[in-house]
C-alpha cells in the first residue's frame, strides 16, 4: 500500500466516525428535549403551544406539526 492509497481509506474512516458522533448527538439531544418538555406542567405547555401529544415530535424535529 502506498501512501497515496491510505488517504481516500482514513478519509473514509474519518467520515464514518463523523456520521456516527452526529447521530450520537442528535438522540442524546432527542432525549434531553423531551425529558425537559415531558417536565413542565401543562399550562406552560400550553403557553408554548405544545400538547403533551406533540412532545415527541417537537423533541424530534423542533416544531409543531401545525
Amino acid at each position: 500500500m502506498t501512501q497515496t492509497e491510505s488517504v481516500p481509506r482514513r478519509a473514509r474512516q474519518w467520515r464514518f466516525a463523523s456520521i456516527l458522533l452526529a447521530r450520537l448527538l442528535r438522540r442524546w439531544r432527542h432525549r434531553r428535549d423531551r425529558r425537559l418538555l415531558e417536565a413542565m406542567p401543562d399550562f406552560m405547555l400550553k403557553d408554548i403551544g405544545i400538547s403533551r401529544s406533540d412532545i415527541d415530535h417537537v423533541a424530534a424535529h423542533g416544531e409543531t406539526t401545525r
